[in-house]
């Protein structure tokens, strides 16, 4: 398949919104993107806005400082209806394209419909990112609410592995993809896809996980376990580059020539292999341009240029508005150090596309 996440997120503004199409959207998001790099152009508006609206999960993934077993080391916080609102709302005004609506897991939000109709109120894609898990509880209503882009987390379809990195039911996840599926059925446009996160238990079964979602009509998207991040002894990183150098081998092969539903970008795929056998976070040639186009928000209402850890938060819910935010001076000082990729290094999907998108290699 052609493009990457961020590309769909065009196709489905414009099916919900009408207006250019989505090439010549994207054309124009990377034409702006390099004028105010080059200082050409200034004030390039907000794009996507990455929403933790919860950090209260009911999965236990083996990775993650959201899961359930790590409740002791993390305070829950939901961020409440009305800032939710409030911040939407500004997005819109920044002009941004689509909303991940995030976690933690979202659906454990009941008014994650109000969410939904909110974002679409303004004109804005809801992204939903879930497990999964309560999506056969509301698929419905989250058609209904104007939902048409999902992604849920499923990292195998062997049952022993998938419960392992999850620490949730195989049979409960089976469920939440039959239920996306009856939500592109119900609603045509919807776009599902799933992300896996890359690791030595589920490399070696990870093709036939995207034979199986394409067989489905759900594109993967490879997410690769950052080993350098994880809060738990590393022990589930791939080291073997010959594994990873086949791996990455047949992905390219089947998103070019073989007609399965890889999601991710050429060049993200590509950088797999140095990334896990020579643990080098980032490609040599890559400069990092999310800063043009993303802001992040955690669960405690902290706005963020990034998850990076060097950069402190640009500013809080409530406090300061996302306009002062973007057009702020510590957001162009962050810009100029992303762009350098002054920072601890990532190949995170909502950083590392992106950037894939802009620089047109997909």
């Amino acid at each position: 398949m052609r493009g990457n996440l961020f590309s769909v997120v065009y196709e489905v503004a414009n099916a919900m919104y009408g207006g250019a199409g989505a090439d010549a959207r994207i054309a124009e998001l990377q034409s702006s993107v390099h004028q105010e790099i080059a200082g050409e152009k200034e004030d390039v508006p907000l794009h996507y806005l990455l929403f933790k609206l919860t950090n209260r999960c009911n999965s236990d993934c083996e990775y993650c400082s959201h899961a359930v077993s790590n409740t002791a080391n993390e305070a829950k916080s939901d961020i409440p209806l009305e800032l939710v609102q409030k911040t939407i709302a500004e997005a819109g005004a920044l002009g941004a394209t689509a909303m991940a609506i995030n976690g933690g897991e979202p659906l454990v939000r009941e008014d994650v419909l109000d969410i939904v109709r909110t974002t679409v109120d303004n004109g804005i894609v809801p992204v939903l990112m879930t497990n999964g898990i309560l999506l056969p509880k509301y698929w419905r209503s989250l058609g209904d609410a104007g939902l048409r882009y999902a992604i849920i987390s499923f990292d195998s379809i062997r049952p022993e592995i998938y419960e392992k990195q999850r620490g949730q039911s195989f049979e409960q996840a089976l469920a939440g993809i039959k239920a996306a599926q009856n939500m592109m059925e119900e609603f045509p446009g919807t776009h599902v896809h799933a992300t896996a996160v890359l690791t030595r238990d589920n490399v070696n079964d990870f093709i036939d996980l995207v034979k199986f979602m394409s067989e489905r009509g759900i594109p993967v998207q490879i997410s690769p376990h950052h080993h350098y991040m994880n809060r738990k002894p590393d022990k589930i990183s791939i080291e073997d580059r010959a594994e990873i150098e086949a791996l990455t081998e047949r992905l390219l092969r089947m998103k070019h020539e073989e007609g399965y539903l890889v999601a991710n970008s050429t060049g993200f795929i590509e950088h797999l292999t140095e990334f896990f056998a020579d643990r080098r976070r980032i490609p040599a040639d890559y400069r990092c341009e999310v800063g043009y186009t993303n802001l992040f928000i955690d669960a405690y209402g902290n706005v963020h240029p990034c998850w990076d850890r060097r950069f402190k938060p640009l500013g809080k819910l409530g406090q300061t508005s996302l306009e002062e935010i973007w057009h702020g001076e510590l957001m162009q000082e962050y810009r100029r150090r992303m762009l350098e990729c002054d920072c601890d290094g990532c190949w995170y999907m909502c950083t590392g596309e992106v950037s894939m998108l802009l620089d047109g290699r997909l």
